[in-house]
């Protein structure tokens, strides 16, 4: 009996052995299994260093492209500003041209014809002042447009009376900025650069009060080039209402009694 439990102990030590055996070695695969699923799961340098790459060219062309349109928007406010100014200038010479009127001026007792145009310097009589709280406000005002090079800006005057003295300061306000040319010319029909005519007699207030047939203005903004066309009123029909009017109170034709303007004419 004694061999037999011996054989029996020693198939049982085999089986132990071969069975710790066999687990050892499964532990060792489930290992090696974990680090090759953990090793195919990250990420390599050169992965790493091309993603890295990949990141910076992407923000380099969104950057880019935000630049640009902050760019084109800062473009478009820029010339809608400019485009704005412009058309708030021509509305402006249009309201003042179309209200012209052959009114004389005196200026500290000079007699100003209607309009004048000299050395580029534009200067005349407009009405259309409205005076809704009965302040005694004249209206009839004296409007001049002058142009300085150094500045590159347009100046509007507004004198509040056609009757002014030398210590009388207009009320004066920018038309344009950033203007490299500013020119204005009289259409009777042909272009003059000077108004009245050199040859007209300033001592009949007929040819005081002449006014041509329209204006036209060149000037040159921000490099651009622009041409605008000013057409007066019926400035014959505005004459012979006047005329008649100075027969109609027997005043003389050489203006009115304190020489501001002629007779019949509104203050």
């Amino acid at each position: 009996m004694q061999p037999e439990n011996n054989n029996n102990k020693t198939q049982s030590s085999e089986q132990y052995f071969v069975s710790g055996h066999s687990t050892k070695r499964c532990d060792i695969n489930a290992r090696a299994s974990i680090a090759q699923n953990i090793g195919a799961k990250g990420f390599t340098l050169v992965e790493l260093l091309v993603a890295i790459a990949i990141f910076a060219v992407l923000s380099a062309l969104g950057w880019k492209v935000f630049d640009y349109i902050s760019k084109v928007k800062e473009r478009n406010t820029m010339h809608e500003a400019r485009l704005s100014q412009l058309q708030e200038a021509y509305q402006q010479i249009l309201r003042d041209t179309v209200q012209i009127v052959p009114l004389t001026a005196n200026i500290n007792g000079n007699i100003q014809t209607a309009l004048s145009l000299q050395n580029g310097r534009l200067s005349f009589s407009k009405t259309g002042v409205t005076d809704p709280l009965n302040q005694g406000i004249a209206p009839d005002e004296r409007i001049e447009y002058e142009f300085r090079a150094d500045e590159q800006k347009v100046y509007r005057h507004k004198y509040k009376n056609l009757n002014q003295t030398g210590s009388d300061q207009p009320d004066s306000s920018v038309l344009l900025e950033n203007t490299e040319q500013f020119e204005i010319l009289v259409l009777n029909p042909n272009e003059l650069n000077n108004w009245p005519d050199p040859a007209a007699d300033l001592s009949q207030t007929s040819e005081q009060q002449r006014l041509p047939r329209g204006l036209k203005v060149k000037l040159k903004v921000n490099d651009i080039e622009y041409e605008w066309l000013f057409s007066l009123l019926n400035t014959d029909f505005l004459e012979k209402s006047t005329a008649v009017s100075n027969g109609a109170n027997g005043g003389s034709s050489d203006g009115s009694a304190n020489g501001s303007m002629p007779q019949g004419a509104t203050p």
